[in-house]
């Protein structure tokens, strides 16, 4: 499930605070506190203690500057530094703290790639990730040590952006042929987040993998690439299970592809008892546009108990026409909806961008606030930066932290140096 972000800014403080300290000693004599080029020229020491000594420094310091730099480590000979290096670059395309940068050369036995990963799209930073490192996560996908394996796998699923060069998304496709189920599972997860549409087929077998959970991710990944060859197994795999997690899980890929061969089992669905199904059959009409069920969709708009069900009629409504965007904005506040809203609003991509800004001036929590510019960085244009600017010194720093992001992200955006059309359809929340 993703983690509700109301995650503490301390360590990002702590960060800011060292790197302009270390920053300030740029100047100093040699006989100082070492500066940052100092830290650097140490990734390159033939000793692998030194060279751990300052991955781990410029990862607590969250030196982002580094991310170069640190790439090559990621194959580095000591298993503790590669491990490091990827904890770095993970922390250095963070836009929040999720968990503790590791000392001392210790991985502890839960993976902080992993919660980054389900943590959603929205922690990723607007920093451009140099290609470097995306060619070292990759080639890391086959290094000898499983958990080197699969904190590069999860960390590429949070530090790239789609789409993939072909070459990285066949390396990456390549994981649903191991042996190992944890590494079939993360990488379908990675897949369908980093819409790598290449591996349709792929994904498409590994509906008959004797895993459950795989069947589930890879049903999902499908959904997320909108892969249309995949509509007529998953009819049929729908008709087999009707009920429980894997029919869900079915429904809400048939709900995202649109197809219009799926309209009729949607719509046996908009009045089921499972208000997981409500909701994916109501989205996916929606997609469909398909007027004729708007009767249905609105009582359960008005009457339903399921605060997901109403987000997914208010979402579906308004593709037939006047989209309520500060609904699904409000949809962000709560634990229960989070990431469906935040998928919804990725989705419309600029069409959000209004909505979004009505409701972030409007809104008094500084977690929904703070949440809010972060999508408003990934829907926004340019003209969005005014409106941004005055959250620049809020008195909260995560509200503030979230500003600065945004106005960087919405920047970078403009200079043409992201695929905006592929970041608006990159959100997996993994909701369900």
């Amino acid at each position: 499930m993703i983690e509700t972000p109301r995650r503490r800014v301390t360590l990002a403080i702590v960060g800011v605070a060292l790197a302009a300290a270390l920053t300030t000693t740029a100047s100093a004599s040699n006989d100082q506190a070492p500066t940052w080029l100092d830290v650097i020229r140490n990734l390159q020491d033939r000793r692998a203690d030194t060279r751990l000594r300052a991955v781990e420094s410029l990862n607590v310091a969250g030196y982002g500057a580094a991310a170069e730099a640190v790439a090559p480590l990621i194959a580095d000979p000591d298993i503790r530094v590669r491990y490091a290096a990827i904890d770095a670059e993970l922390t250095f395309f963070l836009n929040e703290p999720v968990g503790a940068a590791p000392t001392g050369g210790k991985s502890p036995k839960h993976s902080r790639a992993q919660d980054a990963f389900d943590a959603g799209p929205l922690v990723r930073n607007a920093g451009a990730a140099p290609p470097s490192l995306i060619d070292a996560l990759v080639h890391a996908l086959h290094d000898d040590a499983p958990r080197i394996r699969f904190d590069a796998l999860h960390a590429l699923g949070l530090i790239a952006e789609p789409p993939l060069g072909p070459d990285a998304s066949e390396a990456l496709a390549a994981g649903l042929d191991s042996a190992d189920p944890t590494t079939r599972i993360a990488t379908a997860r990675v897949l369908g987040r980093l819409r790598v549409t290449s591996a349709g087929a792929k994904l498409i077998a590994a509906l008959n993998d004797r895993d459950t959970i795989e069947q589930k991710y890879a049903t999902e990944a499908l959904g997320l690439i909108k892969e249309p060859r995949a509509v007529t197994s998953l009819l049929e795999r729908f008709d087999f299970y009707k009920t429980g997690d894997l029919a869900v899980e079915t429904l809400l890929a048939l709900a995202r592809i649109g197809h219009a061969s799926a309209r009729d089992t949607l719509r046996a669905h908009v009045n089921d008892t499972d208000e997981r199904m409500r909701a994916a059959a109501i989205e996916g009409l929606g997609r469909l546009h398909d007027a004729d069920s708007r009767d249905a969709i609105v009582a359960r708009l008005q009457k339903d108990s399921s605060a997901s069900v109403r987000l997914a009629a208010t979402f579906a409504i308004g593709c037939l026409g006047g989209m309520d965007v500060p609904t699904l904005a409000k949809g962000v506040a709560s634990p229960d909806t989070y990431g469906q809203a935040v998928d919804y609003l990725l989705e419309l991509g600029p069409a959000a961008s209004s909505g979004v800004e009505t409701t972030m001036g409007a809104a008094r929590d500084n977690g929904l606030r703070a949440d809010l510019i972060h999508v408003l960085g990934f829907v926004g244009r340019r003209d969005a930066v005014p409106t941004i600017e005055p959250f620049l010194k809020d008195h909260n720093d995560r509200v503030a932290h979230a500003a600065v992001d945004a106005v960087a992200r919405l920047s970078r955006a403009a200079a043409g140096k992201t695929d905006r059309d592929a970041v608006f359809t990159s959100a997996n929340n993994n909701r369900r």
